[in-house]
């Protein structure tokens, strides 16, 4: 069956291609997500039913009140810990 017919597969393959090419900034000091004015993200957001911008906590940092952007990831004992630069683990 091709992948168009299957309409819950189509939404996650359009989620994913828009969380790897929308834009990223902060909107009232959290991360959000936001077409830049791009046609194809306005229509991807769209058929999403998404506002412009989208705000995005997954994106953020794990470190308690912490709203920069996801940069690193660490494997811990309690599981994989998402990070910014600024609370990324300190090599030993």
């Amino acid at each position: 069956m091709p992948i168009l017919d299957d309409a819950p597969t189509m939404r996650d393959v359009l989620k994913a291609m828009v969380y790897q090419f929308a834009y990223r900034r902060s909107t009232n000091g959290r991360l959000s997500l936001y077409t830049g004015g791009l046609s194809a993200l306005e229509d991807a957001f769209e058929a999403l039913g998404w506002p412009d911008p989208k705000p995005y906590p997954e994106g953020e940092c794990d470190e308690p009140n912490c709203h920069r952007e996801v940069t690193c990831g660490t494997p811990t004992a309690q599981g994989y810990r998402h990070t910014c630069g600024k609370h990324r683990p300190k090599e030993t």
